[in-house]
Order: structure tokens, then sequence, then C-alpha cells
């Protein structure tokens, strides 16, 4: 009986050794490879400003008068606005846009743009890495009309300048 016994064992002893894995194997080749790792970066598209101004120009007058003059009907409030784009990527293309709905309680004119950029519309402008430093300059009149009231203090709001990126 021992003899079977021991045989058992040893049979035991011998599967276990080969389903473990911790005997040898018939393949002992293995190989591996590092990447290294590489960095990625995005591309850049920014507005900054670069000048502003607020001016009061009155008809007969030769000059334009600070912004701290007091009103008058007829009066027209002059805002200017400047900002430099900027761009660098690859496929980078944005759209420069002027927002002047903020401007309220005034006669507001057709804003006037200076730029050398491409126009997209009636306020859109193209901007790539081409045009890198370019600049755009708004330049929207305000009238103070008859109706005003005396010792009115009037908001004028602000010109909005928007970058966004378009999509490739």
């Amino acid at each position: 009986m021992p003899n079977r016994l021991t045989r058992a064992a040893l049979a035991a002893v011998l599967a276990a050794v080969l389903l473990s894995g911790s005997g040898t194997t018939l393949a002992g080749w293995n190989d591996a490879e590092l990447r290294e790792g590489q960095v990625v970066s995005a591309g850049d598209l920014t507005v900054e400003p670069v000048s502003t101004s607020t001016v009061v120009v009155r008809p007969g007058t030769s000059q334009p008068l600070p912004a701290s003059t007091p009103l008058v009907p007829g009066d027209v409030v002059r805002l200017t606005s400047t900002v430099r784009v900027s761009a660098a990527g690859e496929l980078l293309t944005g759209t420069l846009g002027l927002e002047v709905t903020g401007l309220q309680g005034l006669t507001r004119s057709t804003p006037r743009v200076t730029t050398t950029l491409a126009a997209v519309g009636t306020r859109g402008w193209t901007v790539t890495p081409a045009n890198d430093g370019a600049s755009a300059t708004a330049v929207v009149d305000l009238t103070v009309p008859a109706t005003v009231a005396q010792r009115t203090t009037l908001d004028a709001g602000a010109i909005r300048w928007t970058l966004t990126q378009e999509m490739p």
C-alpha cells in the first residue's frame, strides 16, 4: 500500500509543479521595448487689448473733448478699442468677433473696424498663424439723443472682442 500511496503523492506533487508554472517551460525567451515619453503641446490663440479711448466729439468743434466733458444732445461719444491677436499651432484657425450689444442708451452707429485680417461676415475676421501679431481697431460712435434729461448719467457699455477657435 505504501508503494501505491507514494506513487499517488509523487504524481500529485508533479501535477502541482506542472500546473503552477513554477517549473520549466518550453519557451524561455522574452523581450521588452521601452518607449520614451513624449511631450505634446497645444497651440496658442489669444486676443490682447492694446489700447482704448473714449472721447466726446461735439458738432462745431475741431478737436475731440475728454470723456469727462458734460454731454449735451447731439454730442457723439466715440469709443475706440484696439486689440492684438496671437495664433501659433498647426492647422489653427480662429474667428475674431466684435460684440457691441452691450452698448445701451445711446444711438449707436455701425462699428468701423480697421484690420488686415480677412473678413468673415459683418463682424468677424479670420485668424491663422500667418496673422500672428495682427491688430484690429474698432470705432463706435454713440450719439446722445435729444430726449436725454438733464443730469442723466449714461453708461455707454462696452465693446467686447472674442477669439474663438474653429475646428478643422
